[in-house]
């Protein structure tokens, strides 16, 4: 099962970011090794940056996406496709991990 995290840092000590189209980078979290694959936000400035994030996360296959607020655009494609949200603002990767096997 792959979790899509947005995050500040590309490691599980990262904090998960507070915007999910301002993220340095999206972790894409493989929870039965741990395995991260991270993704740059290369697109902070652009228009497309919320949609080219979700999609990421479609392509991805995840479950869940655990980040602080959404826009629109981006909850929208993700609700679409039964992709479940947790907020995780400002707690580390691997706490806002723990946090939502605990709540899942």
């Amino acid at each position: 099962m792959n979790i899509a995290v947005a995050a500040d840092g590309e490691n599980l000590s990262s904090k998960v970011s507070r915007k999910f189209e301002k993220c340095l980078y999206l972790l894409i979290v493989d929870m039965n090794n741990l395995n991260i694959t991270f993704i740059k936000n290369d697109e902070l400035f652009e228009d497309s940056y919320s949609k080219s994030l979700a999609d990421d996360i479609l392509k991805y296959d995840c479950e869940a996406l655990i980040t602080g607020d959404i826009e629109k655009t981006a909850f929208d494609i993700l609700a679409d496709a039964g992709v479940t949200r947790f907020f995780g603002a400002d707690y580390s990767v691997e706490k806002a991990l723990e946090e939502m096997k605990k709540d899942h």
